[in-house]
């Protein structure tokens, strides 16, 4: 079998404490967003991060700002396949503001606990290992 399309997104998170910066998203249930989009073609993870940073909350990134995370892959049944690429960014006292209205309602911090039942499956399930890493019981 062979895979028809293979499509790349980078997410950005960013903390303080147990708070998480969303994107709240324009939809008629709430539903939160990270920061981050799709790669065009040639771009890095990173670059992209960047420049979708950029676009979505008027933030300058550098590559020196993010901290990679991890990588999930996510095959669907129609033969498409979608690796989404992680990161932390390391300075969460930067002045992100909402660039783009016409997509997200509002930009905001919120509880991490509060936000897991309104972000997408591998969002929610890599928000859940930065702030419940496993235990290890000796």
């Amino acid at each position: 079998m062979r895979v028809k399309k293979h499509k790349e997104k980078s997410r950005l998170i960013v903390y303080q404490g147990d708070e998480l910066l969303v994107l709240q998203k324009h939809t008629n249930e709430l539903e939160y967003g990270l920061i981050g989009g799709f790669l065009e073609q040639g771009e890095s993870p990173e670059t992209a991060l960047i420049r979708e940073a950029y676009e979505e909350v008027a933030i300058q990134l550098s590559e020196q700002d993010l901290e990679y995370q991890c990588s999930i892959t996510i095959d669907s049944k129609n033969k498409h396949k979608l690796s989404k690429h992680y990161f932390v960014c390391s300075d969460y006292t930067k002045p992100f503001s909402l660039a783009e209205p016409h997509k997200f309602r509002k930009i905001e911090w919120v509880h991490w606990k509060d936000t897991i039942d309104f972000l997408s499956k591998s969002d929610r399930k890599v928000v859940k290992s930065l702030f419940k890493p496993c235990k290890i019981n000796y």
